[in-house]
């Protein structure tokens, strides 16, 4: 999977990569086409660049070469297509040639750069053999025409386009100069194919640098963690940057969560309210975020690596497929169990299984998938509001509204404010049943209560 091809299954991933700050489209395009990492130690080796991106953006004396290395990049283009043609023979035209000879001189530089600042694991390659093929006048100018000095007739052909006494006699030397062009053109093609290679590893290594500079400003704006990879998960503190942020706006926190599970089956119960689609759609991201090679916005964070991540939160598959969203959740849950048949590790999150079906035949298809998870030894965590769940699995509980004595009123903007989004173990199945205390606070007609059995 690619990172482009993952917000469907994470649409917080978009809103991460529409927030990110590179310098050019470069880094942008690499990050989209970025590879789910599978294999620990690249991913180990990933980190440890990213890790060491961030120490040279904090020093001091780091900090101008740096800041010169990204307006270097920032007047970098993708010429992929040109670079594309060259390997396939073709003869490339003014604006080609110009665009090779801009990313030679600006590459260069950057490799200077890269050196000064001692990132080791870039390794650029020469273009000082590029630059002479296209800079014979030794400007280093990134600006390109077929120069007079690569031909003596051509030189001599201008020079008698400039003396002509008349249009006529102009075009015929025009004509003889641009003969000569289009060979001359086509001799620089064929000089600089064989460097093809060397211009594509060094825009592939620029591209990789922008991203990295792009991930170690995002792990400021979040103060985030460096992840180490484990056998468990245990995310300290962990926050959702896209809920946290639409939160802010309202003049609210988003509270981070913690949780530790290892390779097991995790049922979280908690009434509605009370943070549990919230909890996974923020584990889930934690994992792409981990497994794309970013840094985590937690205290703390260990993750195993895992094969796929696949999810089972909100109407919005549904929604996409025309399917009922009870036939999205059981192709969901189908499709996690072959997975794990075909001995792929799996995290799965699924939130409130079977939410849509008749209470009865609800509780039999968690229970059902819990026991089977088990057999498999699937990394997973259900969440429901089911009570009377007949499985053995461990068990944990969302706090939830914690209301202060003294209270008998809030708004539905401040029910919020006391919610207690944390996990608690428990070893029984009982769900907090707050439907009742919200519609009192929030003053529903007393009648309605009334006639649904609620009691002060």
């Amino acid at each position: 999977m690619l990172f482009k091809n993952a917000f469907e299954q994470q649409p917080s991933l978009r809103y991460v990569y529409e927030n990110m700050r590179f310098d050019s489209g470069l880094g942008r395009q690499y990050l989209l086409n970025l590879p789910f990492q599978t294999d620990a130690t690249a991913l180990a080796a990933e980190f440890d660049q990213l890790e060491a991106v961030i120490a040279l953006s904090q020093d001091e004396n780091c900090r101008p070469t740096l800041s010169h290395l990204r307006q270097q990049i920032h007047q970098l283009n993708n010429i992929a297509p040109t670079l594309l043609a060259l390997a396939n023979g073709a003869v490339l035209d003014d604006v080609q040639l110009f665009e090779i000879k801009k990313t030679a001189i600006l590459t260069k530089v950057i490799a200077q750069d890269v050196e000064n600042l001692e990132i080791s694991w870039l390794q650029y390659a020469p273009m000082d053999e590029v630059i002479a093929i296209l800079d014979p006048e030794h400007t280093h100018i990134p600006h390109f025409y077929v120069y007079s000095a690569y031909d003596e007739d051509l030189a001599c052909l201008r020079e008698k386009i400039k003396a002509a006494g008349d249009s006529q006699e102009a075009e015929t030397y025009r004509f003889q100069a641009q003969k000569i062009e289009d060979q001359l053109r086509a001799k620089l093609s064929d000089q600089l194919r064989p460097h093809q290679e060397a211009l594509s590893n060094n825009l592939r290594n620029t591209a990789r640098l922008d991203l990295l500079i792009a991930k170690s400003r995002l792990a400021a704006e979040w103060h985030a963690c460096k992840p180490v990879i484990g056998d468990r998960h245990v995310l300290t503190d962990i926050i959702n940057p896209e809920i946290a942020a639409a939160l802010a706006v309202k003049g609210r926190n988003f509270q981070p969560v913690s949780i530790s599970f290892g390779r097991e089956t995790v049922l979280i119960t908690g009434a509605n309210m009370a943070g549990k689609s919230v909890l996974l759609q923020t584990v889930a991201l934690a994992q792409y975020l981990f497994q794309f090679g970013f840094f985590l916005p937690a205290e703390a964070a260990t993750l195993p690596v895992v094969d796929e991540v696949i999810t089972s939160i909100g109407d919005r598959q549904s929604a996409l497929s025309g399917l009922s969203s009870f036939a999205v959740e059981v192709l969901t849950i189908d499709r996690i169990i072959k997975t794990a048949r075909e001995g792929k590790r799996v995290l799965a999150l699924v939130d409130e299984l079977a939410r849509t079906t008749n209470p009865d035949e609800g509780k039999r298809m968690v229970n059902g998938f819990i026991r089977l998870s088990r057999k498999l030894s699937l990394t997973a965590i259900v969440t429901t509001h089911y009570s009377g769940l007949d499985v053995d699995c461990r068990r944990m509980r969302v706090k939830g509204l914690q209301i202060p004595d003294g209270i008998n009123s809030l708004s539905i903007g401040h029910i919020a404010d006391y919610m207690d989004y944390s996990l608690v173990e428990t070893h029984n199945d009982d769900v907090p049943k707050e439907a009742f205390t919200i519609a009192r606070l929030l003053r529903v007609d007393d009648e309605f209560l009334t006639e649904c059995g609620s009691t002060e």
